[in-house]
């Protein structure tokens, strides 16, 4: 075959090609068949009578000026048809592959909240990075739709924010495949962080002095009023559940401050001490940044007795870097220093073992450790009188 045969061959296809195209039947999407992304799910309610809500990322033009998020709410006699009730009031298909967040409300009973875990994780609506947290003064809807006046896009506030503690502030964050670990491993318990929503005292302040000169130009603003009177807080609270109690129990600050200082996970972070006394001076405050911590759990059977040992490793940077640049006392300052945090991480999981304890839930994990460490130990495990030990070593850099 010559070369121009070839090319007229070729050129014959491709206008054979270009008429297929032209006359191929077009169709487009309709308007049901868009699929929205559920972002934040809040549940509230019990089972028989369930209230979800979720916080939603609707696909608009560019150039309509829609809003790209909103907050739909349905019922159910489960969950699984209150989310079946919220596609049909929304008649679209709600996409659940980017949930970052489930937020669970208060008064919700802990058998129901293991059982609607469940089915969100069993029917691949939530993933087991999914982060957990519960709303201890408020339903979940209510907080769900506070959150919405925060911004267009409060699904980014909500997950950064949880992710952010998790792993640059020291603050324990827990995802829904753990807390079912938690809940069905030989411990029975878990623990939930606990967020708010609370004023900001500054912004509402400047915002109630500015709306004389808004109301001067018309309504026009009037939406904008109270979208930045509020913002996310980690309630220094975490609620604690599991053992044979049904009601939740929340934690005091340093309770909270013992469990975090146990998860290896939450390895960086602001810690500070208050009102310490070093080389005779009264110090009300020396903040420190936590850049490394190691933990270490040993379950062990001495003279008779279960003893828990925690070794805790920690490396600080003040944040006051002058306060050890004395030449002559430098040294013993820090000395001193890494004393008062020695005692202070102690003081703190020695609080949170102690209500574990007088409550009967071993949200810690030490029943489940030492049956997978310690089989004798086991036998004749009694959580009230195992001897838990804690060893602290903490490191000043300068």
């Amino acid at each position: 075959m010559t070369r121009s045969k070839k090319i007229l061959i070729y050129k014959l296809c491709c206008v054979v090609f270009a008429l297929v195209l032209l006359f191929l039947p077009q169709r487009s999407f309709s308007y049901g068949e868009i699929r929205i992304l559920a972002t934040v799910l809040g549940i509230d309610g019990e089972d028989g009578n369930v209230q979800v809500s979720a916080q939603l990322a609707v696909p608009v033009d560019q150039n309509s000026g829609g809003q790209a998020s909103t907050v739909a709410k349905a019922d159910g006699g489960s969950i699984g048809e209150a989310l079946e009730n919220l596609e049909i009031g929304l008649g679209r298909r709600v996409d659940y592959g980017h949930l970052s967040s489930v937020v669970v409300g208060k008064d919700t009973k802990l058998k129901d909240i293991v059982k609607f875990l469940g089915y969100l994780m069993s029917s691949g609506k939530a993933g087991p990075g999914t982060y957990l947290v519960y709303c201890s003064v408020e339903p979940a809807a209510d907080f769900i739709e506070k959150a919405q006046s925060i911004g267009e896009s409060s699904d980014a506030e909500i997950s950064s924010f949880i992710a952010y503690n998790r792993s640059g502030n020291h603050v324990a964050a827990t995802g829904i495949l753990e807390f079912l670990q938690g809940m069905h491993s030989l411990s029975h318990a878990a623990m939930l962080p606990c967020v708010e929503l609370e004023d900001d005292a500054k912004d509402a302040a400047e915002t109630a002095a500015s709306q004389d000169g808004q109301a001067k130009n018309g309504a026009g603003d009037e939406e904008s009023g109270g979208s930045k009177n509020k913002k996310l807080v980690a309630a220094n609270v975490m609620a604690v559940m599991g053992g044979e109690k049904e009601e939740i129990l929340l934690l005091d600050t340093p309770c909270t401050r013992g469990i975090v200082w146990q998860d290896p996970n939450s390895a960086f972070g602001l810690v500070e001490l208050h009102n310490v006394q070093i080389d005779g001076r009264d110090i009300s405050s020396v903040p420190a940044r936590l850049t490394a911590k190691h933990v270490k759990r040993k379950a062990s059977v001495e003279r008779g007795e279960n003893v828990f040992t925690y070794t805790i490793k920690i490396k600080l940077r003040l944040e006051d870097a002058q306060m050890l640049c004395e030449p002559i006392c430098g040294n013993r300052t820090k000395k001193a220093l890494e004393k008062e945090f020695e005692s202070m991480v102690s003081n703190n999981l020695m609080e949170a073992v102690a209500f574990s304890k007088a409550s009967g839930i071993d949200f810690l994990g030490i029943r489940d450790h030492f049956h997978k460490f310690c089989t004798k130990g086991y036998r004749n495990f009694d959580l009230s009188s195992v001897v838990v030990r804690v060893n602290v070593q903490a490191t000043i850099q300068t």
